[in-house]
């Protein structure tokens, strides 16, 4: 054996007289040097009745910088920070956390409000293996998930990906080690693990939720974001919410923006409301690997009572057909009021259930329209609650006449009528009815698919819009039309938000407008979304 290869062989040394003997047989061409010290990261392996050390010399010619060493890359395993299971320390932890106190100790942030979240640094002791983890998320199949809540890039769960070496090797660390030492500081029953790979790139986001969800106990996130650091414009914040007095989200309190080998966790309850703030670097990624602890028995949680807002789309407020003093000629272009054109879009409706149309509105009608909407003269209130809703209507009860009256005119007689025309739906005067909302939408508002009863309210949606005159400035904020749980991808109908069109859509499915991205160009337009009735 040459003296290279001796040097960095793997030794295996055993209490049996005949072992040592071929030990120091094969050691021959070693140096003359006392080599009495192992490597920190030697294990002692007991099998009874032998007892073996497995590890490398540390000699002078054996480099444990593991760049220089590749060899030394082979052995890196995550371990916990040793100060973190020190038995005081973790002692002093359970008695806050069972307290609901803050606890501020050894990198550790315990915070105790809007509810219980531990922000640990530093977590693993030798976190060079977070950079070959990072290596390898380069080979992983990343899966797009595009919905109403969330827009990122997700892996398989861990327990699939055991074809990467280092990832797996995080993914034991987590349902072993971490597991029970969490199960310790907290005192909670844990008793299995699912964990994926996330990757947020610029403009993804996930909205605010509580994770609330079968045996679900515990929610973590450890971070691998880039050793350089990660500052505050690039977005991507850890946002927690408080709530009001009745128990839903109400505002973010607190931001944990991430930070490599940083270890963060909370327990799942009713108060566990949060979001990932949106991605707004274009040269930085934001990358964990996250997942739930999970219990034997699934807790049970209460919902509070949502109560939508009462003039709205959502609420319990129609609209019933109105007369209408004036010709829809004077709003309306003249082409779709001809008999034959009217023809035409009830045969293309009645194929494909949906149909645009571009510029419905005179061009004097939607000026001035616009010009109203974008004045000071009209006031607005913010719908939610967030886990739901986040964008403005406008207060119906004192509008400025001539938007007052526009309003009536989708509300009249005559549009019902046109509407009838174009659809080939029948719009009695006795039965059918109407709700809208005039909406308001800037960066950062949204509209999840929350649990209306979507299936059992078939209606004729009319949406139109203000304020965007090209809508490739806007990122995010169309409105989709899906099967429930259905990926974004295979939407149904997918509405663009450019002014002065007029989309009707017969909706037999539900509906939601995606998360207004902050890096638009576009800062704010307008949306009329009418529901008809039958």
């Amino acid at each position: 054996m040459d003296k290279e290869n001796a040097n960095k062989r793997k030794l295996t040394i055993s209490t049996s007289e005949e072992e040592e003997e071929d030990v120091e047989e094969e050691s021959e061409s070693e140096p003359e040097v006392d080599c009495d010290k192992w490597d920190d990261d030697c294990k002692i392996v007991t099998t009874e009745p032998k007892h073996s050390v497995q590890g490398y010399h540390l000699m002078p010619t054996c480099s444990r910088n593991p760049d220089e060493n590749p060899h030394k890359k082979i052995k890196l395993a995550p371990e916990i920070r040793k100060s973190l299971l020190d038995v005081s320390y973790k002692s002093e932890f359970a008695k806050s956390w069972l307290k609901g106190s803050e606890f501020l100790r050894n990198g550790t942030d315990l915070m105790a409000s809007p509810f219980k979240v531990c922000v640990v640094d530093n977590f693993l002791d030798n976190s060079n293996i977070l950079g070959d983890v990072r290596q390898e998320f380069n080979d992983v199949d990343w899966n797009l998930r595009s919905m109403d809540l969330y827009e990122f890039s997700q892996s398989k769960d861990l327990k699939y990906l055991d074809e990467h070496e280092y990832i797996t090797s995080v993914y034991k660390f987590l349902e072993n080690d971490v597991m029970k030492w969490v199960a310790e500081v907290t005192g909670l029953k844990l008793t299995h693990i699912s964990a994926t790979c996330s990757l947020y790139n610029n403009t993804d986001y996930l909205l605010v939720h509580d994770d609330q969800r079968g045996d679900r106990m515990v929610a973590f996130i450890l971070y691998l974001t880039n050793p350089e650091g990660w500052d505050e414009n690039k977005g991507g914040a850890l946002q927690l919410l408080n709530k009001n007095e009745d128990g839903h989200p109400l505002k973010v309190v607190r931001n944990i923006y991430p930070t490599n080998n940083q270890f963060v966790f909370f327990q799942v309850t009713n108060d566990s409301y949060h979001q990932v703030a949106e991605v707004t670097s274009f040269g930085d990624t934001r990358l964990s690997i996250n997942g739930w602890f999970h219990t034997e028995s699934p807790p049970v949680y209460e919902s509070p009572q949502f109560q939508p807002y009462p003039e709205g789309l959502y609420g319990d407020k129609i609209y019933k057909q109105i007369n209408f003093d004036s010709e829809l000629s004077s709003w309306i272009c003249d082409e779709y009021l001809e008999s034959d054109i009217t023809e035409d879009i009830q045969e293309y409706f009645e194929q494909h259930s949906e149909i645009s149309l571009k510029n419905f509105l005179k061009q004097e009608s939607f000026n001035e329209i616009s010009l109203i909407l974008t004045s000071d003269s009209l006031s607005w209130v913010k719908v939610g609650p967030p886990n739901r809703y986040c964008y403005e209507v406008a207060k119906t009860n004192d509008l400025p006449s001539v938007l007052q009256r526009f309003l009536q005119l989708f509300q009249s007689k005559q549009m019902f009528t046109l509407l009838q025309s174009f659809t080939g739906l029948e719009f009695t005067e006795e039965t059918s009815s109407v709700k809208f909302e005039l909406q308001k939408w800037t960066p950062g508002c949204y509209a999840l698919l929350g649990d209306y009863d979507w299936y059992d309210k078939k209606q004729l949606d009319l949406v139109l819009y203000f304020g965007c005159k090209n809508n490739t400035d806007v990122i995010g904020a169309r409105t989709l039309y899906v099967t429930v749980d259905e990926e974004i991808q295979d939407a149904l109908i997918t509405l663009e938000p450019e002014e002065n069109n007029l989309n009707l859509i017969y909706r037999d499915t539900a509906r939601f407008t995606k998360y207004f991205s902050k890096l638009s160009r576009c800062g704010c337009f307008y949306t009329l979304i009418c529901s008809y009735s039958e």
